[in-house]
């Protein structure tokens, strides 16, 4: 039984290295791993096909493959292309897109080694077998059926286009290359989704205000450029805590911290989970709101945070009313840059500040 028990554990462990599920918990960085070594993969592509075509038309009379060899610089290229001006916005496609040109890569492998050459073993679908996968990440199990669906196509077009006697030491080496194939690819795919997720886990910490939780300055301030470069609408605020010099001079630093976290984790909460929320530093807290792209939405929305904290439960603990001000500026015109919206928005908190605290004070 104990014999049994560690067999079934065993096959557990290979299962769950196959299926991959963290896949599924790191996509975005699989996604841009894979458009990396996709645009990689092709730029090899040309220059290796560009450099035999180079010497090899001069030489045209020893060289049977010059068509083929076209062919395949043809299809560097374009993919090269397509994924320098098409897939660098839509990388979510890297994968698919991988698989397709592979298979395009794959598929004039072996025309070259069957059809087109009946009277020779095959190397260069051999050579792609066992390379080919290797830039991609992705779950094994589908590595796996893209190599045994390009071992079988292949067995099929060899078994039709070469006589009986070379067939078989084809398919005797493509044996040898096909679990050579399963093997590096396995074992180098648990390796490097290993790495992704090491590396997701290492820039979520490093992305992270260690205080509160939320994003730190230099982090949020970076994704918040971003997306005012890529003229994402939204409403850029600034959240400041009113008179925390004196929470602090009266109940002590610690207990500031502790309003400081709690703040933080109401203003979190209220916005949606892609809004962008960053801790500048101090009592200061930063907001860009995909979601309030008009005036009376984001007015009606800081209002109602504003009530919220006041009704909130954070201070009643020590006697007092814990309330914030806020500087807010849309970002519904082309044209503006990040400077002057930050710039727009700490006036706005200078003026609630000004007129009473605890208010929030919007420009258009």
């Amino acid at each position: 039984m104990e014999n049994l028990s560690k067999v079934l554990n065993k096959l557990g462990d290979w299962k769950e290295k196959l299926l991959a599920k963290r896949v599924d918990l790191y996509k975005a960085e699989i996604y841009r791993r894979n458009y990396n070594s996709l645009f990689g993969l092709s730029m090899i592509g040309c220059i290796i096909t560009l450099g035999i075509l180079i010497i090899s038309i001069p030489l045209a009379p020893y060289f049977v493959f010059n068509g083929q060899v076209f062919i395949l610089f043809f299809l560097s290229a374009a993919l090269c292309l397509f994924t320098k001006f098409y897939l660098q916005n839509a990388k979510n496609y890297s994968t698919l897109v991988f698989y397709m040109g592979a298979s395009l890569l794959m598929g004039m492998g072996i025309i070259m080694g069957t059809f087109l050459d009946r009277n020779v073993p095959s190397i260069t679908v051999m050579v792609f077998l066992s390379v080919l996968p290797l830039f991609v990440i992705d779950k094994p199990w589908r590595v796996i059926l893209f190599i045994s669906v390009s071992a079988m196509v292949y067995i099929g077009c060899c078994f039709y286009a070469k006589e009986y006697g070379l067939f078989i030491i084809d398919v005797m080496h493509l044996a040898a290359f096909y679990c050579l194939a399963i093997g590096i690819n396995v074992l180098s795919l648990n390796e490097r989704i290993d790495h992704v997720e090491d590396y997701v886990q290492y820039k979520i910490k490093s992305e992270m205000d260690l205080m509160t939780g939320i994003y730190n300055r230099e982090a949020g301030l970076l994704k918040i450029k971003e997306l005012v470069c890529q003229q994402v609408k939204g409403a850029f605020i600034i959240a400041d805590i009113d008179d925390f010099k004196k929470i602090n001079d009266s109940f002590g630093h610690m207990y500031g911290d502790t309003i400081i976290k709690e703040i933080s984790c109401f203003i979190k909460n209220f916005f949606l989970e892609d809004d962008i929320v960053l801790r500048m530093g101090g009592d200061e807290f930063i907001v860009y709101s995909m979601n309030l792209t008009k005036m009376e939405d984001c007015k009606k929305s800081l209002e109602h945070l504003l009530d919220s904290l006041s009704a909130s439960p954070i201070g009643k603990d020590k006697g007092i009313a814990v309330s914030i001000s806020i500087g807010c500026t849309m970002n519904d015109q082309l044209g503006i840059d990040f400077n002057r919206l930050y710039r727009e928005s700490d006036r706005c908190l200078y003026v609630a500040k000004n007129s009473g605290k605890g208010c929030c004070v919007i420009k258009k």
